[in-house]
């Protein structure tokens, strides 16, 4: 569903993709996971062409992304994008956050819109405050509302860019519990978080990036018990004795 070939991004001298190679298969969640700086976030960005590459290739479903112009907009349609910032439309109810993209960029009658964003509130848990602004929610409900208008988009995969960053403790688990969900019903992931917990319990592999580079990669159980590399060994030791 995502193939990454030799991808290379730069920030002046500082390289923050460095020939980075990742497939994600249909149906797989994959949780990418290291220190800050390490190209996470990048990386993310890069798949929905929200960052460019300098070189390399990145396909979704098959098809190289394209730079720019209606087959870009196709493309983010297929590519559903959850941001540690939530970033709803602050002038807008939480039921036009979620019709929106259908109606404007899938061509949905607003009816059908309407009653699937309806049943997308209810799977996330927030069907009660349809007509209530972003403001008047908490951050955890913002986010859920995020998740819900990314699903509304019927995408081929979600990228979620450290969703949960910016909640307070007690909001985190509500999030991540519709996370889980999502990766139970065989929704196409690719999650970067702090999460360790959220990673051992829901992911398929997990992908551990340092200054760039994918240094190790596997399931959960093997790179949490018995990682390969030195550098997995010394932040599994910083972040699991916390």
């Amino acid at each position: 569903m995502v193939s990454v070939r030799s991808a290379r991004k730069s920030y002046g001298a500082v390289d923050a993709l460095c020939d980075i190679d990742l497939d994600v298969s249909r149906g797989e969640v994959v949780v990418v996971v290291g220190a800050s700086g390490s190209g996470k976030s990048t990386l993310c960005r890069c798949v929905n062409r929200l960052e460019t590459i300098d070189s390399g290739a990145i396909l979704i479903d098959g098809v190289e992304v394209p730079t720019e112009g209606r087959k870009l907009a196709r493309l983010r349609a297929d590519v559903g994008m959850v941001f540690q910032s939530f970033n709803l439309f602050a002038h807008k109810t939480v039921l036009e956050n979620v019709t929106l993209g259908p109606v404007r960029v899938r061509g949905l009658r607003r009816e059908d819109a309407r009653r699937e964003a309806l049943e997308l509130l209810e799977r996330v848990g927030v069907e009660h405050k349809e007509s209530a602004y972003p403001a008047e929610l908490s951050g955890g409900q913002q986010q859920r509302v995020a998740i819900a208008r990314a699903l509304a988009m019927r995408p081929k995969v979600l990228l979620f860019d450290e969703p949960t960053s910016a909640l307070d403790p007690e909001m985190i688990k509500e999030v991540l519990d519709v996370m889980t969900g999502l990766a139970g019903e065989g929704m196409t992931m690719v999650v970067v978080t702090h999460e360790m917990g959220f990673a051992r319990r829901a992911a398929d592999r997990v992908v551990f990036m340092d200054a760039g580079r994918i240094v190790e990669s596997g399931a959960p159980g093997e790179f949490f018990e018995r990682p390969a590399t030195e550098r997995a060994r010394a932040f599994l030791s910083k972040i699991l004795t916390h």
